[in-house]
């Protein structure tokens, strides 16, 4: 009783649990809402982030292993923090709460080993010696109870994941702790201890605070505890029992939503779904309110963000978030780009994991599952250059990941990368600093798409399809940026020359209408497979689609089946086909929506089937719609090329994309081998920047974050498009920390790398 007593007190003043009215799951599209609802969903308050944060150099301490995690005799703040200044960073990311908290807390299981000690305090004696900032980790959602353990700890019984017989189920194996119960993160005791924790951090003299993946669900599961029964009842009007099919076919969630039997209702899930993601919301802004008012900032984890089933928007509520890190280049490049995207309107801070957990991450041997293998055997080499100079490309912070290795000094691994990388990072703080892409075309995934789960259908337009076409505009060396459909302004559309939906089966009637206002004033619209096929609810259109004029198609049904030996055949020449030719066959798509043109459109490819000599509808739809243009694919090509990388595949989507701009100049070229990406961003003051990463050398993706050899390429020639109006002042290598000679030819500032190894950045200085 006297728990509950204090965890009452613990949050006066704040928002009663339970159900919110405003709906974030109303059906409407995030672009129809958002300015509406903006602030409802984001009171303002006063606080202002420090100047410093935006441009820091962050370094992340794991809490869930050694030195604090089983044990914590290993634990010396001044080790820790010299080992931050040795990298050069100046913000550490620290973590006070894993499975047990590593401060006196009066709400959260501590460490027994603790005793007197209070870690926050020890870390922030030594922040304040060396001059580091910090702030602290807290987790949204995590385990901390083994199983079986809750009997043995009564008091945290009501925080555990329950079924529909009352009694605990569901297990996570995480950072190597298999037997682990899954947490009940929608109850009372849960949320209102979450607050109580963040309260405790907030009395502590730090910077910040941080929490681990907001809507994450599929790390709990559905709950049937009591206070869940009677608060999702109360919010939806349903019986928590129509959902014990859940516990049936999932530990917890989430779910293979393709597997689920026909007569499954999903009418209960989308309520509950839409009832969690109200008390994410409630969570959050109540936590913000604890943080702002003690003068701190606020960061999420962002993983989950665009998975579907969580709290639209949610990137909207801190100070920044975490973007989750990618194994292969072009993949951290589309992923980095995306999180920039969503934090650039609102000024917000994106950090982005250098480094890696582990090295194989999760494809350890079989041997050793689960997950063994954790903070302390990624070495740091030419990977850690790498991921850093490709982090800073998109406009994020990388923040290395983690500490905890360099803390014991595993292995021979140097510093030297990560310092680099920082050490760059401040040099070039001039010009990169609130730096903007120089896109000439922009893949927009769609908030709408995500929810084809909500029909049992898998979503395909993030990350496969966008993340495809992307590797294939940084092949191409055409210059490209990513932006969500919640950030499709008009003024931002304003700015763009064209756009590409890949595979955006979700679309709303308000999206469309804007898109179609772009483009008949002058705009490129590049579409492909179920683009528009559906709605912002994962319902078919029976309509023929809601770009159906823009594109020049009507949408006839569902995506035909896949049938092998499927080319697509070049019906008449078109300059959007680049060098291809009527007659021409190429590489297609076993699959492909069935559909119809339209009067004016004109089919320049169909595809055939090479063994049963069948035509199976038009491929390729050409359609000008007043000033602008739109091409339509009714394949996914983008994806082929992403397993087989044959080379035709991709200058046709170039041409294409070349071909709706209006033929106008790229913004820079690259005469180097594939796999050599460009990034090109305009500084506050104008300048251009080309961010250029060798990413040529070993790789063997089915075998995880293997080593890699990065080959020095020589002589990499590179152009720079210079703006009207402006002239080329200067130009300098700004890795090599040289100036570099360079002639204009053609409208372009073109220069020669001597030898490109991993990264270099060229500015060319504008006057």
């Amino acid at each position: 009783m006297k728990r509950r007593t204090f965890l009452k007190d613990a949050i006066g003043g704040l928002s009663v649990l339970g159900g919110l009215g405003t709906s974030m799951f109303t059906g409407k599209s995030l672009g129809e809402t958002a300015g509406q609802e903006e602030q409802a969903f984001l009171p303002g308050d006063n606080y202002q982030m420090p100047e410093w944060l935006p441009y820091a150099q962050p370094v992340y301490f794991d809490g869930y292993s050694p030195p604090v995690f089983p044990h914590m005799k290993d634990f010396d703040a001044r080790r820790l923090l010299e080992t931050v200044t040795e990298l050069g960073g100046n913000l550490l990311r620290f973590q006070p709460v894993g499975y047990r908290a590593f401060y006196p807390s009066k709400v959260f299981p501590v460490h027994p080993e603790l005793g007197s000690r209070d870690l926050i305090d020890e870390v922030a004696k030594e922040c304040h010696r060396l001059g580091v900032h910090h702030y602290c980790y807290t987790s949204y959602w995590h385990p901390f109870l083994k199983v079986g353990e809750v009997d043995e700890r009564p008091e945290y019984a009501d925080r555990v994941l329950r079924g529909p017989d009352g009694k605990p189920y569901g297990t996570f194996g995480h950072i190597g702790w298999r037997t682990l119960q899954r947490t009940c993160s929608t109850g009372d005791a849960y949320r209102t201890a979450m607050r109580a924790v963040v309260q405790e951090l907030c009395a502590h003299d730090i910077d910040g605070v941080y929490f681990d993946g907001p809507g994450s669900y599929g790390y709990t599961g559905v709950c049937f505890c009591d206070s869940c029964r009677k608060n999702f009842k109360k919010s939806s009007g349903i019986d928590m029992d129509q959902l014990a099919w859940v516990v049936k076919f999932g530990n917890g969630l989430p779910l293979d939503w393709s597997q689920l039997p026909a007569d499954v209702d999903m009418k209960p899930l989308i309520a509950w779904f839409h009832w969690a993601n109200e008390l994410s919301r409630q969570d959050l802004l109540d936590c913000r309110r604890i943080i702002h008012g003690s003068g701190k900032f606020m960061f999420c984890h962002n993983g989950a963000t665009w998975h579907g089933t969580s709290l639209p928007l949610q990137y909207r509520i801190p100070d920044g978030f975490m973007v989750e890190a990618s194994r292969e280049t072009y993949d951290r490049l589309m992923n980095g780009m995306m999180g920039a995207s969503m934090a650039r309107p609102y000024k917000k801070v994106a950090q982005m994991y250098l480094g890696s957990y582990a090295l194989a991450w999760y494809g350890d041997p079989q041997h050793e599952l689960p997950w063994v293998v954790h903070n302390t055997n990624l070495e740091d080499q030419d990977e850690i250059r790498m991921a850093g100079f490709a982090n800073l490309a998109c406009g994020n912070q990388p923040i290395y990941a983690t500490a905890n290795r360099l803390y014991f000094r595993v292995g021979s691994g140097s510093t030297k990368p990560a310092q680099e990388v920082f050490a760059f990072m401040r040099r070039v703080e001039k010009i990169h600093k609130n730096s903007v892409p120089v896109p000439y075309v922009t893949i927009v995934p769609t908030w709408e798409s995500q929810q084809a789960w909500r029909t049992k259908r898998p979503a395909w337009n993030w990350p496969l399809m966008s993340q495809a076409f992307g590797l294939a505009m940084l092949d191409e060396r055409i210059s490209v940026d990513v932006n969500v459909s919640p950030e499709m302004s008009d003024a931002w559309l304003r700015d763009q020359r064209v756009i590409a939906l890949c595979g955006a089966s979700g679309i709303s009637d308000a999206q469309a209408a804007k898109l179609a206002r772009w483009v008949e004033n002058g705009g490129g619209l590049l579409a492909t497979y179920d683009t528009g096929l559906y709605d912002e609810k994962g319902e078919r259109r029976t309509n023929g689609g809601a770009l159906k004029q823009v594109l020049g198609v009507e949408m006839k049904g569902a995506p035909l089946a896949s049938e092998p030996e499927c080319y697509y055949r070049v019906t008449q020449n078109h300059a959007a086909l680049g060098q291809i030719e009527t007659g021409a066959i190429i590489e297609g798509d076993g699959r492909l929506v069935p559909v119809e043109p339209r009067d004016g459109a004109q089919v320049v490819m169909d595809c055939w089937n090479l063994g049963t000599g069948v035509v199976r509808g038009p491929a390729v739809v050409i359609n000008q719609v007043g000033k602008g243009r739109a091409i339509y694919i009714a394949g996914s090509l983008e994806a082929n090329y992403l397993y087989d990388r044959v080379e035709s595949t991709s200058r046709l989507l170039a041409a294409m994309v070349k071909f709706l701009a209006g033929g106008a100049p790229v913004p820079f070229k690259l005469e180097a081998p594939r796999g050599v990406y460009g990034v090109l961003r305009r500084a506050s003051n104008g300048d251009l920047a080309l961010w250029v990463l060798g990413n040529v050398g070993f790789k063997d993706a089915d075998a995880g974050l293997m080593r890699q050899e990065y080959v020095p390429i020589p002589e990499v020639k590179v152009s720079i498009l210079v703006p009207q109006g402006r002239q080329a002042k200067a130009m300098r290598f700004m890795r090599a920390n040289q100036s570099a000679d360079f002639r204009l030819e053609d409208g372009y500032a073109v220069t020669v790398l001597p030898s490109l190894s991993i990264a270099e950045v060229v500015h060319l200085e504008l006057a």
